[in-house]
């Protein structure tokens, strides 16, 4: 594990998804002044999503890696199927717009 944060490696291909258990572990560990959601690199609502619902991460990453909010990525991939090989089908990621259309943030 780097000294950049989980989503610069996870971005970069140093880790992957299954590896932020290790950072968080890490964080545990270390003297850092950062709240959990900084010392990972997401964002405070990133994070609130990925707590609540864990296989968000996907999306959360391939936001971030194509420049868009989780909200659009999760539409595009939703709407197109562009992503359902990384979704692990489409299924998941209307699973996941159904989960945000009912709790109020979509």
């Amino acid at each position: 594990m780097s000294s950049a944060t989980f989503v610069d490696d996870a971005l970069t291909g140093v880790s992957g998804i299954t590896d932020i258990d290790s950072y968080v572990d890490s964080w545990h560990e270390s003297d850092s002044d950062l709240e959990l959601h900084d010392y990972l690199g997401l964002t405070w609502d990133e994070y609130r999503l990925w707590v609540e619902k864990p296989n968000t991460l996907r999306f959360i990453l391939s936001a971030r890696r194509h420049g868009r909010t989780v909200n659009e990525e999760l539409k595009n991939t939703a709407s197109e199927l562009a992503l359902a090989a990384r979704a692990g089908s489409s299924n998941e990621a209307e699973s996941v717009l159904t989960w945000l259309r009912k709790t109020g943030r979509l």
